[in-house]
């Protein structure tokens, strides 16, 4: 089962006079980006929230807020003196020295922030268990989504390698044209500039087979089928985080047929390589997506 990197989860829960909230929302990123927004008090638990964040998400860009609403509560304002006297020293000098008229600055320093605040809403151990189940469950809410839409890609994913390897099947009936075309190609460009008594058959032939040996596209066959049967096989294991490996063997898959799209030498052929290119190409697409 393969998880998308993108989805969205959430939770609340209410504890005796307090309203507990969790949302999360995730992202394509190659790196773990995490943007977490917690209110006063929770600093202490920051670091595990954190921790249990990056463990359930694992890589990819994170937005997540948790808050706390407590309509009972009002708490004690505070003024930060020490924080006014320098606002005012400065915005006066500042002003002094640009000329600019005298205005009232205390009430531009009290809409700047930290300058007046509450203090911090401390939490009880029963109350904050109630809040890490909201995180908890919100992450399960995340996963959930996260699941389905993987669910959704790994069907695309299939179908696109099962294209490919029926692509494969198509070019086989092509090689033995294929390899006649060659040689009457070549036969005919020998006969334009030799005459014809003074060509050494044995020689010709001898140079036709080496030269077919160099564009013999077996091995390629035979790779590209075991790359997409493991792609198949890693799509419907138990592990969850298989984007990196699916991506790899994709561009093992890519190897494979532009090599075949530089033996083919055949127009036909040529055509079915396309078609296997644009089917790899949504393939890339959609691993850029999952975990």
């Amino acid at each position: 089962m393969i998880l998308s990197m993108t989805g969205y989860g959430a939770a609340s829960t209410s504890f005796l006079d307090k309203n507990f909230s969790f949302e999360i929302k995730t992202l394509n990123s190659k790196t773990g980006d995490f943007r977490i927004k917690l209110p006063a008090g929770l600093g202490e638990k920051e670091i595990w929230i954190r921790k249990m964040i990056s463990d359930a998400v694992s890589r990819g860009r994170v937005e997540a807020s948790f808050t706390i609403e407590a309509p009972n509560y009002f708490g004690e304002y505070q003024i930060n003196t020490e924080l006014i006297k320098k606002y005012y020293q400065q915005l006066h000098d500042l002003q002094n020295e640009l000329g600019i008229p005298e205005s009232d600055l205390i009430n531009a320093i009290m809409r700047i922030p930290n300058v007046i605040g509450t203090d911090s809403l401390n939490l009880t151990e029963e109350e904050w268990h109630h809040a890490e189940q909201v995180i908890i469950r919100g992450l399960q809410n995340l996963n959930i989504f996260r699941a389905e839409e993987g669910r959704v890609t790994a069907r695309e994913l299939e179908l696109r390698v099962q294209n490919i390897c029926a692509l494969l099947t198509r070019i086989e009936p092509l090689e033995s044209n294929r390899i006649r075309r060659i040689k009457d190609r070549l036969r005919k460009n020998l006969e334009e500039f030799i005459v014809q008594e003074k060509i050494d058959l044995n020689r010709f032939e001898q140079e036709i087979l080496y030269y077919l040996e160099k564009i013999d596209i077996s091995e390629e066959k035979l790779r590209l089928g075991q790359h997409c049967d493991y792609f198949l096989q890693l799509l419907h294991n138990d592990d969850e985080q298989v984007g990196k490996i699916l991506n790899f063997i994709s561009q093992e898959m890519g190897r494979e047929i532009n090599t075949l799209g530089s033996k083919a030498q055949d127009s036909e052929m040529q055509q079915i390589i396309v078609m296997m290119k644009d089917d790899l190409e949504k393939i890339k697409e959609q691993l850029a997506n999952i975990l």
